[in-house]
């Protein structure tokens, strides 16, 4: 013991005792339910508990008993239902030698809409045009002659934009009418000198009131090179516009370098992003030939603190590239629940054997279902030479099916539960996302912060769900309504046999 340490001590030991006095109740909010909808991407508002109680006195309490311990339960991600055919494939003079990787799928007035890249000779990355094609099942797609474009002397096609390769599409939701749509893409600058490297293209957006016609802007968003999918989108909590673009680790002079990066940067105007920062890398566990060669970046439909990309995984060593999956709460920082591919490249002699990349949107694709865009080629990555592809058209654009928020899930093979953070919430109704198979149940009680079960809401008094259930209430002797706790701190009790819990939501 040090002097310092003694001499307090002694002082406490000298001084009279005081009288106890009960502490005031400490009103932590680690979250806030709220009546967002809360899904599974993480460990975060899960209680990680206590096997022996922190505090001697709550060992005494609780008679050393184990305290809001998860047990039985993991998170597992889940892989999407393949598509059979493809969506779209190079069938018209427009679409040219190869469909592109870079996609944007979204649903806007009860149409689907579908913005590609597709590329005349693979001569140049320059080349590249964007083009569009919609849906109104999301099944049927058409390529509808827009006139936005001249091509080749003719706008008798689907081409809505040329001027550089990477580009995705975005609603904005902020802006005026005329610039409601925004895309951000890789365009070419004189060779320059920008923070200590020479580059010769750099990041540029075009805004458009219907995603057809379009207007570049005439200066960079960003003086980065990015020469691959970038992303964008606005977001209305921070009042930011975000991109994900390309990086490399080390960085050369040249602004090309090592291995490849997922890199962030913001802005408060879509006209300026500031400087980019590293988003996601692989690391240690990874093996040593790999990038990150796309990044899918997305924000995970309807839920407020979930981010979602689809990053592709370029294998240097067989040239090969698939997908896997990272989470986000808060798109700043990054963790990959797997290391094994999410979505491979096919199977030796399917003719999509080479390599997938995911791009932007999930979208929903009926009840309790969404779709995403993907683009498959026979050939690797490098292969993508005219002198190899002779002459044939190349790449196709499938859309696979996902459960909605089926992603990722808590699930107990056999049986587990878990505790929440103490939250509140709003709303008088906690609906659940959930599956199982034969003999699941999936059990909900509502405890105080002290875990003491509230009156009405025990597992006891809880009915419990069975099978595969899309958002309906949970109830407790047949009672629905939770508003009597709404406001109130509370811990979500789950109990899990058999099944899947993909997301929850209080609300009305």
């Amino acid at each position: 013991m040090n002097r310092r340490c003694f001499l307090q001590s002694a002082a406490a030991l000298a001084a009279p005792a005081r009288p106890q006095t009960p502490r005031p109740e400490i009103r932590t909010l680690p979250v806030e339910f709220g009546s967002a909808k809360q899904v599974f991407a993480d460990w975060y508002f899960v209680e990680a508990g206590y096997g022996l109680p922190f505090f001697y006195r709550e060992q005494q309490r609780r008679q050393r008993r184990p305290q809001f311990m998860p047990y039985g339960v993991t998170l597992r991600v889940y892989p999407p239902l393949p598509a059979a055919a493809p969506a779209l494939v190079p069938d018209t003079p427009t679409d040219g030698v190869m469909m592109g990787a870079y996609t944007t799928l979204l649903k806007d007035g009860g149409k689907y809409r579908l913005w590609y890249e597709a590329f005349g000779t693979l001569t140049s990355d320059e080349e590249a045009r964007i083009c569009y094609a919609e849906s109104d099942d999301g099944e049927t797609w058409r390529k509808p002659p827009v006139g936005s474009v001249e091509h080749e002397g003719s706008r008798n096609h689907n081409i809505v934009f040329k001027g550089g390769p990477g580009g995705t599409v975005f609603l904005d939701p902020d802006a005026p009418p005329a610039e409601r749509y925004k895309l951000i893409h890789l365009g070419a600058v004189p060779l320059q000198e920008v923070g200590g490297r020479q580059i010769n293209s750099m990041v540029f957006g075009a805004v458009s009131p219907d995603g057809i016609g379009w207007r570049r802007l005439a200066k960079p968003i960003l003086a980065h090179t990015s020469d691959t999918q970038s992303v964008a989108i606005r977001d209305q909590e921070r009042g930011k516009y975000i991109a994900y673009v390309r990086g490399w680790e080390p960085r050369t002079r040249a602004g090309y370098g090592g291995r490849r990066v997922v890199m962030r940067t913001e802005g408060d105007r879509f006209e300026a992003f500031g400087e980019p920062r590293l988003a996601l890398a692989l690391g240690p566990d990874d093996p040593p030939d790999a990038d990150i060669y796309t990044n899918a970046y997305q924000r995970w439909p309807g839920a407020r603190n979930a981010h979602i990309m689809m990053p592709a995984i370029y294998h240097r060593s067989s040239d090969r590239v698939d997908l896997q999956i990272a989470v986000s709460r808060d798109g700043v920082r990054w963790e990959r629940p797997q290391r094994s591919a999410w979505l491979p490249a096919g199977e030796p002699g399917s003719g999509l054997e080479g390599a997938v990349y995911a791009g932007v949107g999930l979208t929903p694709a009926g009840r309790g279902q969404w779709m995403f865009p993907i683009t498959r080629y026979a050939t690797t990555h490098n292969e993508n030479w005219p002198e190899l592809l002779g002459g044939q058209r190349h790449g196709a654009i499938f859309l696979p099916r996902l459960r909605e928020d089926g992603l990722m899930a808590l699930e107990a093979e056999t049986q587990g539960e878990c505790w929440t953070q103490p939250a509140t919430f709003q709303g008088a109704r906690l609906r659940l996302n959930c599956w199982g198979t034969l003999g699941s149940r999936v059990l909900v009680e509502l405890a105080d912060a002290d875990g003491q079960p509230s009156p009405g809401f025990s597992l006891d008094e809880c009915d419990g769900l069975e099978g595969d259930q899309l958002w309906q209430p949970m109830s407790w002797r047949g009672n629905v309504n939770v508003g009597a706790l709404e406001g109130r701190l509370v811990r979500v009790r789950f109990l899990l046999r058999r099944a899947r819990l993909y997301a929850f939501q209080f609300g009305a």
